[in-house]
């Protein structure tokens, strides 16, 4: 080995050294940029629309609701304080529901020893995030389609939709899982049990927030927000709460700090061996969402975003959560394409939203305790409307691409969203595959001479073509030009060496021309 090998080689481990604690320290460049007007107004946005949210996830997990206010305060703010882009984490659908499925086998629904197996199944599922940030796992996600995240947004949209139906028609929750359920359910029960007076909130909401977009883009689920809450507010005062049975956020208690020590005694040991994989199925699945994010943030907003620091910043705040008092999430969709819609484009929009939830659950408690399910039900399907809208159909113009896409949506559609991320990958990696491996062949002869030109990549699954052609003519004088040629694995350098031989023992020639 030469000097400067040596000296290059001693130099790798501290540069990838330096490389990791560039990535595990915050980097607040993005300030120079940031508008605080529009990151103060798409945060506290973004606050309104999480505190009901949090509630709910909280549900899903099986921990009291203060909790799910928790995980979008502290794992939101640690997550964009350590992050490098405009996404917003928190509590999250799939994440909550698969932390409650783990944990309920093994514990009493909300009782003491339940709430530790949550603390101390989140604590894992970050350290599991925290080794693939190690394993550098986010460059999967560079090879993600863009017709695969068009897709699972436009599925999102969709799925958040749905998410919004039952609150939007004053239903009691359905207890299903797949979003085309929630809108067969919603369409056999309507003449049963919607409530009008819920539906006039909602559709005061939709309707008024349609039509403000245009000419408010920044601020339309604000004011759609603000709307549809005076009209839910009237209806409930005018009949009051017997005749109009709507629904409220209601009372909220909340500590300004919560912190706790994660319990890891035997019980909690064994209870983490037991669903090892289980929480390394949660981690990668919040994991996927997030990136999912990120990597359609660098393709359409900020091509500086760092995956490998998204992905060190929510294995971190993962991995912290259960210090204070609350579970394990992941970037959120609906949030995300909040904070844009409002023109956010820092971490600083995050930060805002996760110190914004605390202040208006704390000091607007009263006010909130009125605020009506159905208008934020409605800035669900408000923002899922958007979701849809906003997306570059113009991607979709090939059939392959338009392929992509079908298929990632209506695995989002009909089997969720973890599926769905599963599937997008997938068929990313399986049409990246397959447009390497076309190899072109150009043929032409001089005379008895056949002089066969290549483009593309040469490897183990691209090699069937070429090899039938040459060895269907062995007595053959070929010209194989590879100087064009940009990659060649050793199989296909054995292969075409054996077709040479075999071209000489039958009395043909085959001449290679390199690079």
């Amino acid at each position: 080995m030469s000097t400067d090998q040596s000296e290059s080689s001693a130099r790798t481990p501290g540069a990838h050294a330096f490389g990791l604690l560039r990535e595990a320290l915050p980097d607040f460049g993005w300030l120079k940029r940031a508008d605080l007007r529009r990151e103060l107004f798409s945060g506290g946005a973004g606050a309104l629309l999480v505190i009901p949210q949090a509630i709910t996830f909280a549900y899903l997990t099986g921990v009291p609701p203060e909790f799910g206010l928790y995980c979008a305060i502290f794992v939101g703010f640690i997550a964009s304080l350590l992050g490098s882009s405009v996404l917003v984490g928190g509590p999250n659908t799939a994440v909550s529901i698969l932390i409650g499925m783990t944990v309920i086998p093994f514990a009493g629904r909300g009782s003491p020893l339940f709430i530790e197996f949550v603390f101390a199944l989140s604590l894992l599922v970050g350290l599991i995030q925290l080794l693939i940030w190690l394993l550098r796992g986010a460059n999967l996600f560079r090879y993600f389609s863009p017709a695969a995240i068009v897709g699972i947004k436009v599925g999102v949209g969709v799925l958040l939709i749905a998410s919004g139906v039952e609150g939007a028609l004053g239903m009691s929750p359905f207890f299903t899982y797949f979003a085309y359920e929630k809108f067969y359910l919603a369409v056999a029960a309507w003449h049963d049990s919607a409530n009008l007076c819920a539906v006039a909130t909602s559709a005061a909401t939709i309707l008024s927030g349609l039509l403000l977009r245009k000419h408010w883009p920044r601020a339309y689920v604000i004011l759609a927000l603000l709307i549809g809450s005076l009209v839910g507010m009237g209806i409930y005062g005018v009949l009051g709460p017997v005749n109009s049975q709507l629904e409220l956020l209601g009372h909220l208690r909340m500590a300004a700090l919560p912190l706790t020590v994660p319990t890891l005694a035997p019980p909690q040991l064994l209870f983490l061996e037991h669903t090892f994989f289980s929480a390394l199925a949660i981690a990668v699945l919040g994991l996927a969402q997030t990136l999912v994010i990120a990597r359609d943030l660098k393709a359409t907003v900020d091509p500086n975003v760092d995956l490998h620091k998204e992905t060190f910043a929510q294995g971190v705040a993962n991995a912290l959560a259960p210090f204070f008092s609350t579970f394990a999430g992941s970037g959120s969709f609906n949030r995300t394409s909040v904070a844009l819609e409002m023109g956010a484009r820092t971490p600083l929009s995050g930060l805002i939203a996760a110190l914004a939830v605390l202040l208006i659950a704390w000091a607007l408690e009263p006010v909130l305790t009125y605020l009506p399910m159905p208008a934020i039900a409605g800035v669900m399907v408000l923002v899922g409307i958007g979701m849809m809208q906003n997306n570059d159909f113009r991607l979709l113009r090939s059939r392959v691409e338009a392929a992509v896409f079908t298929m990632t949506f209506l695995a989002v559609f009909f089997l969720g969203l973890e599926v769905g991320i599963f599937v997008a990958v997938l068929v990313s990696i399986g049409f990246l595959v397959a447009s390497i491996s076309k190899v072109g062949l150009s043929i032409s002869r001089q005379g008895e001479e056949e002089r066969i030109a290549i483009t593309g990549n040469l490897f183990y699954a691209s090699l069937d073509r070429l090899a039938k052609h040459l060895r269907g003519s062995p007595r053959q004088h070929t010209v194989l030009d590879l100087s064009k040629v940009a990659y060649c694995d050793a199989a296909a350098r054995g292969t075409i060496e054996k077709i040479k031989t075999e071209r000489e023992q039958q009395g043909g020639r085959l001449e290679i021309v390199e690079p």
